[in-house]
This record gives structure tokens, sequence and C-alpha cells, in this order.
């Protein structure tokens, strides 16, 4: 099982995708880091303000456990890797990031 990288990615990643934003307030940008990982993060205002959550694609084996648990239903599958669709409704209830096996998703 894979560690938790608890290293800030902002000091030595870059984007390889523009920021994509869609209706529901929120940007998407994917980040590559210097150590091979692909990062999705969507930034936004949540329920409880501003959110940020971010997911470590290489990590994701596409278990849908956060899908399944999401108390609000703002994350479903894009193939075998989990999405945000809509940042606005997050609690920021952290109940995606502790039922993770693979520490692929975080909730700031």
């Amino acid at each position: 099982m894979p560690e938790k990288n608890n290293k800030n990615l902002n000091d030595d990643a870059a984007i390889v995708a523009p920021a994509n934003f869609n209706a529901c307030d929120g940007g998407e940008i994917e980040i590559e880091t210097n150590d091979g990982l692909t990062m999705r993060k969507t930034s936004g205002k949540g329920k409880r303000g501003n959110t940020t959550i971010s997911i470590i694609v290489n990590y994701c084996k596409g278990c849908e456990l956060c899908v399944a648990f999401c108390p609000e239903h703002i994350l479903e599958m894009d193939k075998e890797i989990v999405k945000v669709i809509d940042i606005s409704k997050c609690t920021k209830c952290n109940m995606c990031e502790y039922l993770c096996p693979d520490f692929s998703i975080s909730v700031e």
C-alpha cells in the first residue's frame, strides 16, 4: 500500500493542464510532480468556505468507496478514477479521505 506523501507538492510540481472552470463555480487543475505523480486539484467555495479536494491519480484504484459514502454526492467515477462533480456541496466532512484505502484523496 502506498504511503501518504505529506510533502508540499507546490515546491516541485508543474501544471500540465490549464485550469478548467465548470458550472459549479469550481476550478480543476492537473499537476504532475517531479516524482512522477499526477494530482487533480479541484478548488471552490463549499458549504463551509473555501475547499480544495486533491486526488492523486496514480494511487486511486477505482474502488468507489469515496463515491458510495459521500453524504453530499459530490464525487463520481471518471472511467477508473474518482473526480469531483460539484465542490459547492462539499461540507468538508472528510469521509472520502478517511475511507480511502490508498490515501489518494484529501480535503482542505
